[in-house]
């Protein structure tokens, strides 16, 4: 056998004992509780209230790009203009 083969064996049989060795996972008190306790009703709560707040921010975003095409589109003055650019010809 040679050095990379030994390696990847090693490490594969290294690999099969830490998975084998691990114990399962129990879940929490709050998932494997009564799910009508108060505990479990206010973690369901905080839970809709944070993807509330992140569809809120991503339909903000969409409501500016909307707003910001539509003006686009009707030629409305930009509040920023662009620069105007001159070429300035060199003196000899």
């Amino acid at each position: 056998m040679s050095r990379v083969d030994r390696l990847l064996t090693s490490g594969a049989v290294a690999c099969g004992a830490f998975f084998a060795a691990v114990a399962p996972a129990a879940a929490c008190s709050v998932c494997f509780g009564d799910p009508n306790a108060p505990m479990t009703k206010s973690v369901e709560m905080g839970v809709w209230f944070l993807l509330g707040t992140v569809l809120l921010v991503e339909a903000a975003f969409g409501i500016f790009f909307f707003v910001y095409l539509r003006r686009r589109v009707r030629n409305v003055r930009d509040p920023m203009p662009h620069p105007m650019l001159r070429l300035v010809k060199k003196e000899a």
